[in-house]
């Protein structure tokens, strides 16, 4: 799975402009998270059609940075994320990014962007939903 990051500027209208330039080129967003802290703001999602989105964004002036992911599935239980935590700081490794996807009656979902997910993947091999391409 990919996911991209897009820096915003704090500023009224913001979200709506980034998702109708996406819309206008029949890019489905399938997640999105959308955070500010003072003048600036972080837009992070997942789309279906990841090239199309990044023409789109950089068309309409926005600056968009594209990761792998990986994806884990987890007993939804209170620990099981701080568990995974643990293990890749233990295993040395910089948990970049984390965020739930879905959550049913027991289980959640999660993806994760790690310094190395090569070696995070490893790490998780247990809990991974799909093993990363090579």
């Amino acid at each position: 799975m990919k996911q991209l990051t897009v820096l915003v500027p704090n500023e009224l209208g913001i979200a709506a402009r980034l998702t109708a330039c996406l819309a206008e080129r029949g890019v489905n967003i399938e997640e999105i998270d959308v955070e500010s802290v003072e003048d600036h703001g972080v837009v992070v999602l997942s789309v279906d059609r990841y090239d199309e989105a990044l023409r789109a964004l950089s068309e309409h002036g926005f600056r968009a940075i594209t990761q792998d992911t990986l994806l884990v599935r987890l007993e939804d239980r209170p620990g099981a994320l701080a568990a995974v935590a643990m293990r890749l700081k233990d295993a040395g490794l910089d948990l970049r990014s984390m965020h739930i996807l879905r959550r049913d009656a027991s289980s959640t979902t999660a993806s994760l962007v790690c310094s190395d997910n090569a070696a995070a993947a490893e790490v998780l091999r247990d809990v991974l939903v799909v093993e990363p391409r090579a």
